[in-house]
C-alpha cells in the first residue's frame, strides 16, 4: 500500500512542497505537491531525484570512533559518554570559548534553535551556520536598512513586477523553478535585467545583460545613483517620507561620474543609462545572489540596496528586495544560528538575556562568539568543534589550511549522514538521519515556514538530529524533548518576529496558509528599523584589481550539482562532476592553452590542477570553476569581508598555464 506524505525540498532555498509516495518504509516516488503555493506541482530534476541518495549504499549506520588511522564502531551511549566528557574537560581546563557549535543549512529550524541553547547552557556563543559563508552580507544589511534580515517581497510577486533585476545569480543554474516566474513575468510585458560577469543561461534570458567587470559593482551602482539623482529619476516623496541619510549618500555618488563607468566596470555608459531608466519606473524587484554577496560583501549588497529604496521599490506589489538563498533552511539557520545574536537576531545583551532566562532557565553569556570562518582560519582558539551536517573541510575557502585547523582540535565530532571529507578528520562521527526520516520546519528564501513531515525511519542505528542533541544535552543535565513540535512552541515564545507562527499553519502546505512568518510584501506602511525609515548606507568603492598577469577565479554553481555534492554525487542518474575550468577562447590563444587540456591554477593560498574548457560565457581575464569540484576551494583563498566575515570566494586572483 502506497501512502503519500508532504514534505519541502532539500536541496535550494524556494522551498517547493513535495510529496512523497511511500511503500514499505521506502520512498519510491518524489513528485511536486500542487497545492503548494510557490511551485505549485513543479520540480526540477534535483529535486525529483531527492530521495536517491537517501538510499545511498555508504549511508553511516552507527557510531564511529577513531583509532589511530581508522573508525570503529561503537555504541551511542558510549560515543556521547565519551563525547561529553571529553567537552567537560576541555571547558574546564581552558573555559567555556574553547568549544563551538556550527551547523549546516539542511537542519531544521528546531535543530537549529537546540544547537545555540545547549552551546549557551555551557557557556559559549561559539555557534553559527553555513549562512555565514553565502549570504551574511545579504542579511545584515538587509536588517540594518529595512529591518529584517531576509526578502522583504516573495517569489510569487515576480509576475506583478514591470522590472526584475538579477544580480550575481543564475536562477536557471540555482533555482529553475523560479524560471517559470521570469517567462510568466516577461509573457505580461516584463523586462528583465542581469548583472553578472558571466553570460550565464538566465543572462541569454534577460532583456539587458550588464556583464560588469567582477569586483567592481559598488561603483556601478553609486553610478547609477548619481546618474538617477542628477536626472531627478528618483522617487522624491518617497525618499523624504520614509527614508533617512540620503543628502550624505547623495554627496558621496555625486563622484561617480558616467565617464568612468565602461573603463571601471566594462559596462558600456548608455547601458547603464538604460538600466536607470528601467529601475526608475515601478514596480521593480531588486534580487541578487550569491555573486553579489561573495563578491562584494555587506557593502555591494548595501549599495545595491541603496536603489530599491532611492527609486521607492520598497512596500508596495510586485517589488523590493528578494534573496535567492541557497540551502532549504539557510534562512532559518541564519535567523537562529548566529554568534552575535540570540535566536530570531534577538540583541546580544543583558536585557535579552534575562528574556532567554524566563524560558530556558539559565541565563546565556553575552560575550559574541566566534563565525565558524574566524574559527577555522584566523583563529586557533578553539579546541572543540561539533558540526552538524555541516562539511566545511570541503566548502571552505583556502582548503589545505581548514584541513589542518580541523587535525589539529582536540575534539572534532562530525554528526552527518555520510563520511564527508569533514568526518574523515573527526574523532567521533555520529550517524543521522535525512530530511525524509525526521521531522520539523524550515524557511524558504522569502520568509515562508514550512513543515517537514517524517514519511520513513532512518537506517541501522542512525538518529535524527534532534534525538541526537537531546541525547548529547542530557549528558549536560539540559532537558530537551525530542517532539519537535514542542520545540517549535519554545521557538517561538523566543523569537518575535516568529511569535505570529501558528503550528497549524505551518504543517498546512496549501495555497490557503502562504506566510505564516509575514505577507506576501513587506514594508507597505513602515519599514522594521528601530525608526520606522530605510536607511540609505553610505558606501565607497575600493579598487582591487586587476593583478598584471593573473586572471580573478569566479565560482558559481550548475543546475545538475549541489553545493558540496554530497546528496547530487551520489545521484547515478546525474552526470559526474569533472574538475573543469572555463576560460576565455582568446585568453587561451594567448597562454598557448588548448581546449581540454590540462592546466595548473595557482593563488596564493594553494594550486589544483583542473582540465581547460573554452566558454565565450566567460570574459577575458576571469576564469569560471563550478564550486561543487573538489579542486576549487584549494585554489580560492581566504580573504575574508570585514563586517560579515564571509569569504570573498569570487575574488581570489590566480593565474592558469598548461601542465608540462
Amino acid at each position: 500500500m502506497v501512502t503519500l506524505v508532504k514534505s519541502i525540498c532539500p536541496y535550494c532555498g524556494v522551498g517547493c512542497g513535495l510529496i512523497l509516495e511511500v511503500e514499505g518504509n521506502k520512498i519510491i516516488r518524489v513528485r511536486g505537491n500542487p497545492e503548494h503555493p510557490v511551485n505549485k506541482g513543479k520540480l526540477c530534476g534535483k529535486g525529483a531525484s531527492a530521495h536517491i541518495p537517501i538510499y545511498s549504499p555508504d549511508r553511516l549506520l552507527y557510531p564511529l570512533k577513531r583509532d589511530g588511522d581508522k573508525f570503529v564502531r561503537i555504541t551511542w551511549d558510549e560515543a556521547l559518554d565519551e563525547i561529553a566528557s571529553k567537552i567537560m574537560d576541555i571547558i574546564n581546563n581552558y573555559g567555556p570559548d574553547s568549544i563551538a557549535i556550527y551547523g549546516g543549512c539542511q537542519n531544521t529550524l528546531e535543530e537549529t534553535y537546540i544547537m545555540g541553547k545547549l552551546a549557551r547552557f555551557l557557556g559559549t556563543n561559539n555557534v553559527d551556520s553555513c549562512a555565514r559563508v553565502c549570504h551574511e552580507p545579504s542579511a545584515m544589511a538587509l536588517k540594518e536598512m529595512m529591518g529584517i534580515g531576509g526578502s522583504g517581497v516573495s517569489v510569487e510577486e515576480i509576475p506583478r513586477a514591470k522590472v526584475i533585476v538579477i544580480a550575481g545569480e543564475s536562477l536557471t543554474e540555482s533555482h529553475p523553478v523560479l524560471v517559470d516566474y521570469l517567462l510568466e513575468a516577461k509573457r505580461r510585458g516584463a523586462k528583465i535585467v542581469v548583472i553578472d560577469p558571466r553570460k550565464t543561461p538566465t543572462a541569454r534570458l534577460a532583456d539587458l545583460h550588464l556583464q560588469v567587470r567582477q569586483g567592481t559593482d559598488i561603483y556601478l551602482f553609486n553610478a547609477i545613483a548619481n546618474y538617477l539623482i542628477s536626472n531627478g529619476l528618483y522617487d522624491r516623496d518617497f525618499v523624504k517620507a520614509r527614508t533617512v541619510g540620503f543628502e550624505d549618500y547623495a554627496k558621496v555618488v555625486s563622484e561617480y561620474g558616467l565617464d568612468d563607468v565602461e573603463k571601471i566596470t566594462g559596462v558600456p555608459r548608455e547601458l547603464m543609462i538604460e538600466f536607470a531608466r528601467l529601475i526608475s519606473q515601478k514596480p521593480v524587484i531588486f534580487s541578487w545572489g550569491l555573486g553579489l554577496s561573495e563578491g562584494g560583501g555587506v557593502n555591494a549588497v548595501r549599495a545595491y540596496l541603496n536603489l530599491a529604496l532611492l527609486t521607492g521599490n520598497v512596500g508596495i506589489d510586485g517589488a523590493g528586495p528578494l534573496v535567492y538563498r541557497g540551502q532549504s533552511n539557510v534562512q532559518g539557520s541564519g535567523d537562529f544560528l548566529k554568534p552575535n545574536a540570540f535566536p530570531g537576531g534577538l540583541p546580544m545583551n543583558e536585557e535579552s538575556a534575562l528574556k532567554l532566562r524566563d524560558v530556558w532557565g539559565f541565563t546565556p553569556p553575552t560575550k559574541p562568539g566566534k563565525t565558524v570562518t574566524d574559527a577555522l582560519l584566523k583563529d586557533d582558539s578553539i579546541r572543540a568543534m561539533i558540526f552538524f551536517n555541516f562539511n566545511p573541510a570541503h566548502s571552505m575557502p583556502n582548503k589545505a589550511k581548514v584541513i589542518e585547523r580541523l587535525k589539529k582540535l582536540d575534539l572534532l565530532v562530525v554528526v552527518d549522514a555520510f563520511m564527508t571529507d569533514t568526518a574523515k578528520l573527526a574523532h567521533y562521527v555520529l550517524p543521522t538521519a535525512m530530511w525524509a526520516e525526521e521531522e520539523g520546519s524550515v524557511v524558504s528564501l522569502d520568509r515562508m515556514v514550512k513543515w517537514r513531515f517524517r514519511a520513513v525511519n532512518p537506517p541501522g542505528e542512525a538518529k535524527t538530529t534532534l534525538e541526537i542533541l537531546s541525547d548529547l544535552a542530557s549528558r549536560f543535565n539540559l532537558l530537551v524533548p525530542k517532539d519537535p513540535k514542542i520545540i517549535f512552541e519554545e521557538m517561538v515564545r523566543v523569537a518575535p518576529w516568529y511569535s505570529r507562527l501558528r503550528l497549524e499553519d505551518v504543517m498546512d502546505h496549501s495555497k490557503n496558509s502562504r506566510y505564516p512568518a509575514g505577507e506576501l510584501v513587506l514594508y507597505k506602511d513602515r519599514f522594521l528599523t528601530s525608526d520606522g525609515l530605510g536607511h540609505f548606507k553610505i558606501v565607497h568603492y575600493k579598487p582591487r584589481g586587476p593583478v598584471d598577469g593573473k586572471f580573478v577565479l569566479i565560482t558559481g554553481r550548475v543546475v545538475t550539482h549541489f553545493n558540496t555534492d554530497t546528496l547530487t554525487g551520489r545521484d547515478e542518474k546525474l552526470p559526474k562532476l569533472n574538475d573543469v575550468v572555463y576560460v576565455n577562447p582568446a585568453d587561451m590563444a594567448r597562454l598557448g592553452i588548448k581546449d581540454g587540456a590540462k592546466v595548473i591554477i595557482e593563488s596564493d593560498c594553494g594550486m589544483a590542477e583542473a582540465i581547460a574548457k573554452a566558454s565565450n560565457d566567460v570574459a577575458p581575464g576571469s576564469l569560471f570553476i563550478i564550486n561543487s569540484t573538489n579542486i576549487v576551494n584549494y585554489v580560492v583563498c581566504d580573504q575574508l569581508d570585514e563586517e560579515s566575515r564571509i569569504p570573498l570566494y569570487k575574488s581570489t586572483y590566480v593565474t592558469i598555464k598548461p601542465t608540462q
